[in-house]
């Protein structure tokens, strides 16, 4: 193939996959601009590999790797450096410049400041973003971008009883995280 064929092509590609691999990501992230530029990122990975691409899986699957990928090593950078930031804001200096001691902070959220529905929708999307990365992906697939079983088996080259289990499992593990939200408000 020319390369002018394969411009166009990976340019139909962009225009075909660039708004739902954004959409993707920003549930991932949960911010707009790292989502953004984790598309950015994405598309530039594939375009540098495109000439490898085979078409042996949908494009949007082979996009989805390379994001997912993006995503996953975002996240675990934007958590060391959260746990890094939380340390050393926590620590205690003596007069000399010493650290004394370590004061952590309350991580906990009190389920009484969720009160509307939507307060609800925001508690389950920091929750996904919290998730193994396993079931944020299953989760994702499934309820927001709709896959079916079949679908997400061929994107996660799993089996389809697999697909069943681990959203069986990330579903769960939502439960167990929302029960005392749920029971606090009555819901």
């Amino acid at each position: 193939m020319r390369w002018a064929d394969e411009q166009v092509e990976f340019e139909a590609l962009v225009a075909t996959y660039e708004r739902r691999i954004y959409n993707l990501l920003l549930r991932m992230v949960g911010d707009p601009e790292d989502a953004a530029d984790l598309t950015q990122e994405t598309f530039y990975r594939a375009y540098r590999a495109y000439h490898r691409f085979r078409g042996d899986a949908q494009p949007f699957t082979w996009l989805y790797r390379i994001a997912m990928n993006l995503a996953n090593d975002y996240l675990e950078k934007r958590a060391r450096i959260r746990k890094r930031e939380v340390e050393l804001h926590a620590l205690e200096f003596t007069d000399d410049g010493e650290p004394t001691g370590w004061d952590p902070p309350d991580p906990s959220e009190s389920p009484q400041d969720y009160m509307l529905q939507q307060e609800l929708v925001q508690k389950v999307q920091t929750l996904i973003r919290q998730m193994p990365p396993d079931y944020r992906e299953i989760i994702l697939l499934r309820e927001y971008e709709e896959m079916s079983y079949e679908e997400i088996a061929e994107v996660l080259g799993i089996t389809l009883e697999a697909v069943r289990s681990r959203l069986a499992r990330a579903r769960a593990w939502l439960r167990l995280r929302l029960a005392p939200y749920m029971q606090e408000e009555g819901r």
